[in-house]
């Protein structure tokens, strides 16, 4: 009988070892580091990594917004199983072009992301569409058909020149024309007004991506919890059929409650809090820890993945192998990581 396998994601280490403080030791994950069987399979993109740890080989465009739709939802849209995300964005422009350089509502109250939400569904509900918007930091639009072309994702359109990522074909031409509606409602909407006035960010435009249609569940076996807030992650647990929890309950690991009992896999698809690198760097050690015991206690396997697709795999052998210093931080992106 096979032990139980525990995969973890942390598809910001890189980042979050890059921006750690000097001296600061990470006793757990350099044990981890130091000493399991490491393997490199490079993914362009972290979402392509979650579809690969479902077994899922999706179509040529990640299909990013029914996944999100079912994660936010709990169900697709009957009838318009093919979705569009549609996320904020803020657009910034020189002389000669229009940059995408951030997004989200970091800063903005309650009631300020209502206004820009319902100025965003007052432009799609004359287009005959709307969008759900169940989640306070993105929202996802359901099409009775599939578009003929594809938007970039989200991060490939960050930090360029927004003419050179709009696509070209013939049907994008109506989807521009509605962000330049957008783009003009939310010029005129109150709250970027006020905060324009006040020399603070805007929330200007939208941007489409991500359309698909909900893929099929693979033929290999699932994870049976997934622990994890992102919605790719979470969309292919429902489709899958696992239990799914929040991060937060990854807390509880170290009871007897939340561990398998019967062989079975199960997935973290860790994500940091937002500030200082140190505050999420000590919290994943402490996970660390705590799956370091349940290797040592329990017999589980542990696999570690960076987004990139490098993969550490720990188990009762790797934690022999004590001749294995542990390094820190800076030393661990030199040996493992080209930064």
């Amino acid at each position: 009988m096979q032990p139980a396998r525990v995969t973890v994601l942390v598809e910001q280490l890189v980042p979050l070892l890059s921006a750690a403080q000097p001296g600061l030791r990470l006793p757990a994950l350099e044990t981890i580091l130091a000493r399991a069987k490491m393997q490199v399979q490079e993914f362009s993109d972290p979402d392509e990594l979650r579809f690969a740890l479902f077994g899922v080989e999706p179509a040529e465009t990640l299909p990013i917004g029914a996944l999100t739709y079912v994660a936010d939802h709990g169900h697709i849209a009957i009838g318009k199983d093919y979705c569009l995300r549609a996320d904020p964005v803020t657009l910034w422009a020189d002389m000669a072009r229009v940059i995408m350089t951030s997004y989200g509502f970091a800063d903005l109250h309650e009631t300020e992301r209502d206004e820009i939400e319902n100025t965003v569904r007052s432009v799609l509900l004359e287009e005959g569409m709307d969008f759900g918007s169940s989640h306070p930091e993105r929202w996802t639009i359901a099409l009775e058909r599939p578009l003929d072309f594809t938007f970039p994702p989200l991060h490939k359109a960050l930090g360029v020149d927004v003419a050179e990522v709009l696509p070209e074909h013939p049907e994008a031409l109506r989807w521009r024309r509605i962000l330049n509606e957008i783009q003009m409602a939310l010029h005129a909407c109150p709250v970027n007004v006020k905060r324009r006035g006040e020399g603070r960010q805007e929330i200007n435009s939208v941007w489409f991506w991500g359309g698909g249609y909900l893929p099929a569940p693979s033929g290999k076996p699932s994870y049976c919890t997934v622990f994890s807030n992102h919605p790719v992650s979470r969309g292919l647990a429902l489709v899958h059929e696992c239990q799914l929890l929040d991060l937060s309950a990854t807390e509880n690991l170290g009871s007897m409650a939340a561990v398998p009992t019967q062989p079975a896999n199960f997935l973290i698809d860790w994500a940091p809090w937002r500030g200082p690198a140190k505050a999420p760097l000590a919290q994943l050690d402490s996970l660390d820890r705590t799956l370091l015991g349940l290797v040592k206690h329990r017999g589980l396997t542990l696999d570690l993945y960076a987004g990139n697709g490098t993969h550490w795999t720990f188990n009762h052998l790797s934690a022999l192998r004590f001749w294995r210093r542990r390094r820190p931080p800076n030393l661990i992106l030199g040996r493992h990581f080209r930064v």
